[in-house]
């Protein structure tokens, strides 16, 4: 008898058309069918990179690779990794893409640039299709849209970004098949609060799909608008940063009066690059909220860190993920095939047993705990886990878009400047869970003003700042516009070796983003 782990990988697409289906074949599949899925998508995106895609076939010809000695998962393991600056800015857009601008480029994404432009990214009919089956799925399975009346708010930002689009068609046919209706508000708040005071009451639950800092912002323009959040049977799905855990329980405690709740927020993790790469789950969001309590755990699980990252599962059928030096590298069968991917996210990976055994090892019973919580044992699926702490060092996320330091640094190193030596930027999240940019500026050495000069100095770099990022980053010229209040960023100044200064006095390079 053959094992699951020799068959083809089964096609996903199809299993995913009825989700009642689909729900049941993913709780009957084992961990280690999961794992040998992954590595046959692995040489199958290889082999189809190196044979279709132009640039893939040059970037292997540059290092001697001849595709045809690559058959085994030990050699695909010897292929060099790529990332924007070696193989997508290298190539361009016409060569790493199978889709032609003026002949079959169906449409387009953009992804934030760091110091030049935004990259473009095709959209494919294929993978967006596949989309509506991966919601309808999840949307079954944890929030019943089959059996409840549901309002569902698109506030993600709409036009060349990814998620908004991509939220609104997988979304639409939804709303055929079942009672739901499609409220594609984007970030206006004024519409999102208007939408659910006219009507939300007409339904049994309400899902507003969008960043976690746009999500904040919203609850509470819901509650000065006296909208009682219980009320709404409101469920969240968000993507786009990264969020805590602190956040989830506050929020869950806001809307459902229960911190632990582990099915009203899902997470996504998506990129314009890779598509949907993976979805928190009701086991991710427990393992997170363990991990945040228990130590032992938190350490085993994801290093010595006192931040417990994002945490998701992911279907191995499209992807193949690997960790290397802290760092996530994908093999991609969506849009642009893409293998040994450094998206420079800084993450791991673990084995669905690997983690059964270390919950096991800490004491907890993952199945009991699970009933404990009110969820039947058929909502686990054994699909490996990836975790990412967010993007690479030199960067924060601030409603869903990236700023990089060297988005900030001409605005401040130019002849105009005289007093600035330094900055580093970060986040920080306030008692009620906002997270807000941040960005300290250092001044030059013998350099000293008093409290009144400060603070209108303050005043001064954050209007050059904020017009300065406003003017090369779209992302976030965005996430202002939609949020003005909390990606507005906060501007703090310190004499020379000051504050957050102070470590950089034993440093060649001193740390630009405080994480």
């Amino acid at each position: 008898m053959t094992k699951k782990t020799d068959q083809q990988a089964p096609n996903i697409r199809e299993i995913m058309a009825d989700p009642k289906k689909a729900i049941a074949y993913f709780a009957s599949i084992p961990a280690e069918a999961w794992e040998g899925i992954q590595l046959k998508t692995a040489l199958a995106v290889f082999n189809k990179a190196s044979v279709e895609t132009e640039a893939y076939g040059e970037f292997l010809r540059s290092h001697n690779i001849d595709p045809l000695t690559i058959g085994t998962i030990e050699d695909f393991y010897k292929l060099p990794t790529i990332d924007k600056d070696n193989y997508v800015k290298r190539y361009g857009f016409g060569k790493i893409n199978a889709v032609k601008a003026g002949e079959n480029l169906y449409s387009f994404s953009l992804s934030s640039g760091t110091t030049d432009r935004p990259t473009l990214w095709p959209r494919y009919y294929a993978q967006e299709e596949g989309y509506v089956g991966i919601f309808d799925t999840f949307l079954t399975l944890y929030w019943a849209i089959d059996k409840k009346r549901t309002l569902a708010i698109n506030a993600f930002n709409l036009g060349v970004y990814t998620s908004g689009v991509a939220v609104n068609i997988a979304l639409r046919p939804l709303t055929q098949k079942y009672r739901m209706t499609l409220a594609t508000t984007g970030s206006d708040l004024d519409n999102i609060v208007e939408t659910v005071e006219q009507l939300s009451g007409h339904y049994d639950q309400t899902i507003i799909f969008s960043y976690p800092t746009f999500v904040r912002t919203v609850l509470d323009k819901l509650k000065k608008a006296n909208v009682d959040l219980k009320k709404l049977n409101l469920k969240i799905f968000i993507a786009g940063e990264g969020n805590t855990v602190e956040w989830v329980q506050y929020v869950n405690k806001l809307v459902t009066g229960d911190p632990q709740n582990l099915t009203t927020i899902i997470d996504g993790y998506g990129t314009t690059d890779l598509g949907l790469l993976g979805v928190s789950s009701a086991l991710t969001n427990l393992i997170r909220h363990l991990a945040n309590k228990d130590k032992g755990i938190r350490e085993e699980l994801f290093g010595d860190t006192k931040i417990v990252p994002t945490l998701f599962q992911y279907v191995t059928n499209n992807y193949f993920i690997e960790q290397m030096n802290g760092e996530l590298y994908f093999t991609s069968s969506s849009a642009t095939p893409l293998v040994r991917y450094n998206l420079h996210d800084r993450g791991g990976v673990i084995k669905f047993r690997e983690m059964e055994e270390i919950l096991k090892k800490h004491g907890y019973d993952y199945k009991k705990l699970i009933k404990k919580a009110g969820l039947s044992e058929g909502i686990i699926w054994q699909q490996p886990f990836v975790y990412c702490f967010g993007r690479r060092d030199d960067t924060v996320i601030v409603g869903g878009g990236n700023v990089f330091p060297e988005q900030i640094a001409p605005a401040l190193f130019n002849p105009g400047i005289t007093d600035v030596h330094s900055f580093k930027l970060g986040l920080q999240v306030d008692e009620q869970q906002h997270q807000m940019m941040f960005i300290v500026l250092e001044l030059k050495y013998g350099v000293k003003y008093g409290k009144r000069r400060l603070l209108n100095l303050e005043k001064k770099y954050h209007d050059i700042i904020l017009d300065h990022l406003m003017k090369v980053n779209s992302d976030y010229a965005i996430a202002y516009k939609s949020d003005p209040i909390y990606c507005d960023p906060i501007i703090k100044i310190y004499e020379f070796g000051a504050g957050p200064f102070k470590e950089d006095s034993d440093r060649t390079k001193p740390k630009l983003v405080v994480k």
